[in-house]
């Protein structure tokens, strides 16, 4: 695997994406300096988190005994059931209900599991696992190189999102924005569950010449 692999499958998989689709449609009543904090705070979180499994990411699923396969199904489970909520707790949030601090907003959802995803996970620990000790270095460029461009993206929408522009788009917008995003969300987690039930065999692999 070399770095324009990497990259790529990266920029797939850890990309800022959903990320900033879900922070543009709730950080309307954040303050400039709250939704700088988050921008930062989150991608900071998913840096953490990526690192970690970069530098060690086979070794702590052979300690927990994890498979890949089991990584796959577990993390696409979580990812759908947030995305379910998304949906059906849109529907019975109301006014009394105080939305989610931006303290609370950057470590779940924004922090885990929309930027440091199953999926991104996944991939780098497979990547980790083919470099080896000591082979890492494209893998540790490719992670900077994507984080760096997440952060510039999140602070963009932090700058410019929000406010009297989110204002202007009303509830409606919000609550429509929250639902496209839920919907690529469920579909991307259940993709994930289908990758690991099929490395336990339990589904069949995709027929030949099927575009996925």
């Amino acid at each position: 695997m070399n770095f324009n692999d990497i990259f790529i499958i990266l920029l797939i998989t850890a990309g800022v994406t959903k990320a900033a689709a879900f922070f543009a449609a709730q950080a309307g009543h954040m303050t400039l300096a709250e939704r700088r904090s988050v921008a930062l705070k989150s991608v900071g979180i998913q840096a953490v988190i990526l690192s970690i499994f970069v530098a060690s990411g086979p070794n702590i699923l052979a300690f927990f005994h994890v498979s890949i396969s089991g990584l796959e199904v577990a993390g696409g489970l979580i990812l759908l059931l947030f995305a379910i909520g998304l949906v059906l707790g849109e529907d019975h949030s109301h006014e009394d209900t105080p939305p989610a601090s931006p303290a609370s907003m950057a470590i779940y959802p924004l922090g885990m599991p929309l930027l440091a995803s199953p999926q991104a996970i996944v991939a780098i620990t497979i990547a980790s696992t083919t470099l080896g000790p000591g082979n890492r270095g494209p893998l540790w460029l490719a992670l900077a190189a994507i984080l760096a461009g997440n952060l510039v993206i999140m602070l963009l929408l932090a700058q410019f999102g929000g406010g009297s522009s989110s204002a202007k788009k009303g509830p409606g917008f919000s609550a429509i924005l929250l639902r496209v995003v839920a919907l690529l969300l469920a579909g991307l987690a259940i993709e994930i569950m289908a990758l690991g039930l099929r490395g336990y065999g339990i589904i069949p692999p995709l027929p030949a010449g099927f575009v996925h």
